[in-house]
């Protein structure tokens, strides 16, 4: 199989599938792919034996932006993952251009007050930490050293 046809052929198991858009970023990526692979040393014939059935690629990428709840809209490098169960409380973008857009709760946490918000919250979880050994401590310091004193004294002796 060519080059051209495996990119038909993946083109055709597409259409109607995805949004116009994703159907040709998909198709352009797998060609930009084969290029690349191509320029590294691979034969055409080698790589595309790699990647396999172009209508097993399709049914993959329908299936998985079925699975992950995604519109039609958008491609291959372009992708959107949500946590529906907890009412849509997390939600992360990719895009080659802009890079992750990470959501909790409203807040976008890669902007200065995401950023804030995460600083917060580890500071929070340091407090919280250290008062519970700050509360334990002297509970475990003299069982500790009972069970030293007594592994001394009523240890096994050889």
């Amino acid at each position: 199989m060519t080059r051209q046809e495996f990119l038909q052929e993946l083109q055709f198991a597409l259409q109607g599938q995805l949004s116009q858009t994703a159907v040709n970023e998909n198709i352009r990526y797998y060609d930009n792919y084969i290029i690349e692979e191509m320029q590294r040393g691979s034969s055409e014939e080698e790589v595309i034996e790699r990647l396999g059935n172009p209508r097993l690629i399709a049914k993959t990428l329908i299936d998985t932006r079925e699975q992950f709840g995604r519109t039609a809209e958008g491609g291959f490098q372009s992708e959107s993952y949500r946590n529906e169960e907890s009412g849509g409380g997390f939600h992360a973008d990719y895009s080659q251009d802009r890079g992750w857009d990470i959501r909790v709760g409203g807040f976008k946490l890669n902007s200065w007050y995401g950023k804030l918000l995460m600083v917060a919250a580890a500071v929070l979880v340091i407090v919280v930490v250290a008062n519970v050994v700050a509360f334990l401590l002297p509970i475990l310091v003299p069982i500790i050293v009972i069970l030293l004193i007594c592994s001394l004294f009523f240890g096994s002796r050889r």
